[in-house]
């Protein structure tokens, strides 16, 4: 996709006033747990991520899930053997594409399975495309929460949520600009970080904005 320079300019300048602290903040994923990876991508489609609530919040039940399947975090068909209805009773009951998200999430890990990926180095060794395919294959999973999934297991990326496009769509209106689609405002993130540097990679720096957007909430 195109960019233009005043694009780009709109985005660094907004970088520039995301707090110096932010661009360490990222806490590092789950890189050698794919489970806890694959629990918490999908999971996190439309929902509240921290709370300060025990028990409440995407983040809080991950560790959850962590500690009640310890044998599980970097098995997938481990994952598959727990069952919905366990992977639900510590997650919740949300829904994604109009299905339950334990559904997705145990579809997905059966897809990995039956293409030879149980573990995080095996999802890591897997052609991209494939590693892709096999998850947006699964009604209700897309290639946002895809390119998040792969950030989890330490592969660099961008999540195009709704933080990252309002972040995006305020920094251009501020500069008298049309707002753009997610693929194009995914370019602007790649390109913002490679010109200004910000941030131990590409996560940490997409990281940086997400958390200049979000709010504390106990949803």
């Amino acid at each position: 996709m195109t960019t233009t320079t005043a694009q780009l300019d709109a985005v660094i300048t907004a970088v520039n006033k995301v707090p110096e602290e932010n661009f360490t903040a990222y806490r590092g994923g789950y890189r050698q747990e794919i489970s806890t990876a694959l629990v918490d991508a999908v999971f996190s489609i439309q929902a509240k991520y921290d709370s300060d609530t025990p028990g409440r919040g995407v983040r809080n039940r991950v560790q959850v899930f962590r500690s009640v399947n310890p044998d599980a975090v970097n098995n997938l068909s481990a994952l598959v053997d727990i069952g919905v209805d366990q992977v639900a009773d510590i997650m919740g009951s949300g829904r994604t594409g109009s299905r339950p998200k334990a559904e997705a999430v145990l579809e997905a890990a059966s897809r990995y399975v039956a293409v030879g990926v149980t573990s995080a180095d095996d999802f890591r060794g897997l052609d991209p495309a494939t590693a892709k395919r096999t998850y947006t294959g699964v009604h209700g999973l897309g290639y946002v929460t895809f390119e998040y999934f792969a950030m989890l297991l330490g592969i660099p990326g961008v999540k195009t949520d709704v933080m990252i496009k309002r972040f995006i769509a305020e920094a251009l209106s501020t500069a008298g600009l049309e707002n753009v689609d997610a693929r194009t405002a995914h370019h602007l993130v790649e390109q913002a970080h490679a010109a200004t540097g910000l941030g131990k990679d590409l996560t940490y720096f997409e990281h940086a904005i997400w958390l200049s957007e979000s709010k504390p909430s106990d949803d």
